[in-house]
């Protein structure tokens, strides 16, 4: 299998690459039971360049499940988010969330994520593709609740189903999520998120669950909406693979903005990735893009979100 794309040989190579460690997916017997498409939700969906464990801007509750729970007098939440690679590499994500309020301060939300790439081939002696593309996508349907459990502790937990596609193999399961984030610590603004990601009995064999773990705080500022803030991030799977992320982020008025460097590693190989995000809070709306670095000469990650609360 290869892409087609309108890029040069060394770009075309690496996307042969991804193509044939997705077809492993179905190959290779001792992976028979894999759910395909776990890699396409390695992106930040969801995410206005934030740490996984606290990942709130957008409300959906992708990332954590403690992010889906709603303020104090807002009773439903919208979210929509619309991630794209570009053309080297194919991969479009599109994520629709509805949070309701229910009573004693419980949230229950609803999201449905769709992840795919584009343009792989069917190849036989050479790179030249032969036929119609292969298909390679997953879904992520999920039920979520989160609450304000403690005072200045949020925590959630999600159900989620996932189907995965590639060359008209399908395969599902599902999974537990957790999620918490306490904030005000030790009489600081400071907080500290933790969560999981495909973890439980949707995880199989351990290597599609992810765990995430960050803290930031306030640096400079007299208040939350005229701050600065620092943090770091860890994420480690079971799959030999894990990550570092160093952010700064900035609040003035309505504007929201936000920058970091991630470095991750798997199987021995390491990348270093540029994070930036600017996002806007007007009424009850947030609107936010955000774009990412990618390794090896790629273009960009650019993800756009929107969420509306609604009283």
């Amino acid at each position: 299998m290869t892409c087609r794309a309108r890029v040069d040989n060394l770009k075309s190579m690496r996307c042969l690459n991804f193509a044939v460690a997705a077809t492993v997916l179905v190959a290779a017997p001792s992976e028979a039971q894999r759910v395909p498409g776990r890699d396409l939700l390695h992106y930040p969906i969801g995410s206005l360049a934030e740490a996984p464990s606290l990942a709130l801007d957008s409300g959906d509750g992708f990332q954590t499940p403690a992010g889906v729970r709603l303020p104090s007098g807002a009773k439903i939440r919208g979210s929509a988010v619309a991630l794209n690679t570009g053309t080297d590499r194919g991969v479009s994500a599109q994520l629709l969330s509805i949070a309701v309020a229910l009573p004693q301060e419980i949230t229950v939300a609803f999201s449905a994520a769709h992840a795919a790439i584009d343009g792989i081939g069917h190849t036989v002696d050479d790179p030249q593709p032969i036929g119609r593309d292969v298909p390679y996508s997953t879904v992520v349907l999920s039920v979520t609740g989160a609450r304000q459990s403690l005072d200045h502790v949020t925590s959630g937990v999600a159900l989620r189903y996932r189907s995965g596609e590639v060359d008209g193999v399908r395969r599902s399961t599902v999974g537990l999520d957790a999620g918490v984030i306490a904030d005000r610590i030790w009489g600081h603004d400071a907080r500290i998120g933790l969560s999981s990601f495909l973890w439980g009995p949707g995880s199989g064999d351990g290597q599609d669950a992810s765990f995430s773990g960050a803290f930031d705080v306030r640096a400079v500022g007299a208040d939350s909406t005229r701050q600065a803030r620092v943090g770091y991030s860890y994420t480690f799977a079971d799959g030999a693979s894990d990550g570092h992320y160093v952010f700064i982020s900035g609040r003035f008025a309505r504007w929201i903005a936000r920058a970091g460097v991630a470095r991750t590693s798997a199987f021995g190989a390491n990348d270093t990735a540029v994070r930036l995000a600017l996002g806007l809070r007007y009424a009850r709306y947030t609107v936010g893009l955000s774009r990412e670095e990618s390794a090896g000469g790629f273009d960009p990650t650019y993800q756009v979100v929107l969420s509306g609360l609604f009283r």
